[in-house]
């Protein structure tokens, strides 16, 4: 008999965090679960600490998996592997609520097998969190919680975070049977493949749910790529940036839908390629380069009616990018450092 969830733990380079992950998974109030712990090649004790906690619980399976350099791969194994009816995830330097999957079996009762439920996590940079206190994110309102809606409807429904979209893959769980007959997988070896994902999850997802709880912990680490721009981290942005525009396109999308997503690319666009907080360590060259991709991968035409979709300061800022693609970067660096996200962040 299936177990109504599988548990996907991704332990890679884990080892200080992953005992408080385990213990999380293990105090669960609802036992109708089986757990894979997937590791990929790491050079700390990750590996070995799954593998003890396998020997001591049957329903524990513990894979091993060669260096992707993200975390895709190891969900993707998941997606094709897992045994249970829906599929969460946990990052291995997060941690759950002891009551989680009782939670959400419980909101399964109410709303049938919806394709996703989404619910909110904790942010915080501590080991121990008073959960009731502290900071959250989410995609969605209470108010969300009072019915089911389809993943589209899902999408229209994250304007009202004013722009924001938590591209969180744990943030939500799935009913594994949807992701497979959808081919739904992450695209292997990349970062920012989570907001990727999530877009055309949520495009194609018949049913969905919200949760208005926190159910999940996400520790923010100073150090991941979501806090300072890379080299790395601009070139996997403008391949997602690309695929979205293409999946638009392909698909038909309506134009609501990609304005909303227009809004949120183009300002992860900005922000890792311009920002003053986060782009201090770009060169010229990397934004260059980074902008002739994606201008020679989609077309600039294409490029241009989809940040048209977007809000007027962010298209006002697009003839920049189209300068910097030809080497004029000194205009944007201008405008965006004294102009551009000085007015954002006094409209916040």
């Amino acid at each position: 008999m299936k177990p109504r969830f599988t548990v996907a733990l991704l332990g890679y380079q884990s080892e200080p965090y992953l005992a408080k992950a385990i213990s999380s998974i293990r105090s669960q109030t609802l036992r109708d679960f089986d757990v894979m712990c997937i590791v990929e090649k790491s050079t700390d004790a990750s590996l070995d600490i799954c593998q003890n906690w396998a020997g001591e619980d049957s329903s524990v399976q513990v894979v091993s998996l060669p260096k992707s350099g993200s975390g895709s791969c190891s969900r993707n194994y998941a997606i094709e592997h897992a045994r249970g009816e829906y599929l969460v995830f946990i990052d291995g330097d997060d941690w759950v609520v002891d009551d989680m999957l009782e939670q959400l079996n419980r909101k399964l009762g109410e709303t049938g097998d919806v394709d996703i439920v989404a619910f909110a996590a904790v942010t915080t940079q501590q080991d121990h969190v008073d959960i009731g206190q502290s900071p959250f994110v989410t995609n969605f309102t209470p108010s969300d919680c009072s019915s089911t809606f389809t993943g589209q409807e899902a999408i229209r429904k994250t304007r009202k975070n004013g722009g924001r979209f938590y591209g969180y893959t744990p943030i939500n769980i799935y009913r594994t049977q949807f992701l497979r007959s959808r081919q739904l997988f992450q695209k292997p070896g990349v970062i920012f493949e989570d907001a990727e994902w999530m877009t055309r999850t949520w495009y194609f997802a018949e049913s969905f749910a919200y949760l208005h709880a926190k159910l999940y912990i996400y520790r923010r680490n100073a150090k991941s790529v979501m806090s300072e721009s890379s080299s790395r981290s601009i070139f996997n942005l403008i391949d997602n940036l690309a695929s979205v525009i293409g999946f638009s396109r392909e698909n038909s999308v309506p134009c609501d839908i990609v304005a909303i997503w227009a809004n949120q690319w183009t300002s992860l666009l900005y922000w890792f390629l311009f920002s003053p907080v986060s782009a201090r360590k770009i060169s010229d060259k990397d934004r260059v380069d980074a902008l002739s991709i994606l201008f020679q991968s989609v077309g600039k035409e294409q490029v241009e009616k989809f940040i048209a979709m977007a809000s007027r300061p962010k298209r006002m800022a697009a003839p920049l990018l189209f300068l910097a693609a030809r080497g004029l970067v000194l205009p944007a660096k201008v405008f965006f450092r004294w102009l551009y996200y000085p007015l954002v962040m006094r409209r916040r």
